[in-house]
């Protein structure tokens, strides 16, 4: 199998294991993955030239499989996806697969809400859309318009792939104020777009951790004093700049007041939030996300997703 095409290959192990060990249907499968019984059928036949399928369903996915399993089953998730933990570039290899997710699960006229952060932005540039699709993307917080078009030139066929139209926040990430704030999420061109956010088929956000490298201080959205400041507070992690403790519980700060953008209960009730994150610096961040129950589907590494397993059983 081709390692370049991590989620794909884990796909293939995927439908060889529930038609061959799990005897399910090819219709059940295509329910079970939300692709098509024609994709099923086309995998299963290549499970069997690629010799994948002989006594027993053999490749590294198998393994990744397995601790998926663990992960649905430990943190009650919808799905899972857990790719063999990459030598280094841990952060593009979870793009790629988030991107081709999102590739096998986006239909025609389909609007897809966009976080921010690395993760975030390396999956818009890992994105191809098929060009016979519409799909439209909407921004889940303020301050990404310059962020998006200074990294425009660098995404494959930059963002033009979302034929859709491109709905973005015309607001700060954070604001000035408490007063500011109220008065930017009061405006209609910021409420139209929050409001849009909320119907969007599919979500995509990061899970921030609270090390001086984070994205959240790179980004100079925060200083580190600001950051240290909210690790104190028991913090472990953030999805949209707003913090929570290792339970999940959303905590009380005062910048939270200042925000624009999607709030964290209104994510709850989102259709399919994709959360994709790794490495040993994000395991509270995402054990806390998962416990909050911010996330539907979870995107991660072997290695992250056997000490997220580990740390819940601990």
């Amino acid at each position: 199998m081709a390692n370049n095409d991590v989620f794909t290959d884990n796909l293939l192990i995927k439908v060889a294991w529930y038609y061959y060990k799990d005897n399910l249907t090819q219709t059940e499968i295509s329910e079970l993955l939300s692709i098509s019984r024609n994709k099923v059928v086309r995998l299963l036949d290549r499970a069997r030239s690629e010799n994948i399928v002989q006594f027993h369903i053999k490749g590294p996915g198998v393994n990744c499989l397995e601790i998926e399993r663990d992960l649905i089953e430990d943190f009650n998730l919808p799905h899972a996806f857990v790719i063999p933990t990459p030598k280094d570039s841990l952060s593009a290899s979870l793009a790629k697969a988030a991107a081709q997710y999102l590739e096998n699960i986006t239909s025609d006229n389909e609007l897809i809400g966009f976080g921010w952060g690395e993760a975030v932005s390396r999956t818009i540039e890992s994105l191809s859309i098929d060009p016979a699709i519409n799909v439209s993307m909407v921004t889940l917080t303020g301050g990404v318009n310059y962020y998006f078009h200074k990294r425009d030139h660098s995404m494959e066929g930059g963002l033009e792939k979302f034929k859709g139209g491109i709905h973005v926040i015309p607001a700060p990430f954070l604001a000035s104020t408490e007063d500011m704030a109220i008065n930017l999420l009061s405006e209609p061109s910021v409420r139209n777009i929050l409001d849009l956010a909320s119907l969007a088929h599919h979500v995509v956000v990061g899970i921030g951790g609270l090390s001086a490298e984070s994205t959240i201080i790179k980004e100079e959205k925060m200083t580190l004093n600001e950051l240290i400041y909210i690790k104190n507070q028991n913090s472990v992690g953030d999805i949209l700049g707003q913090f929570f403790n290792e339970q999940g519980k959303l905590l009380d700060l005062p910048h939270h007041n200042r925000l624009i953008g999607t709030g964290l209960t209104t994510l709850k009730r989102l259709k399919n939030v994709i959360g994709v994150a790794g490495g040993p610096h994000k395991i509270d961040a995402i054990y806390g996300a998962l416990k909050g129950g911010y996330i539907g589907t979870l995107i991660t590494d072997e290695e992250t997703a056997i000490d997220l397993i580990k740390k819940n059983r601990g």
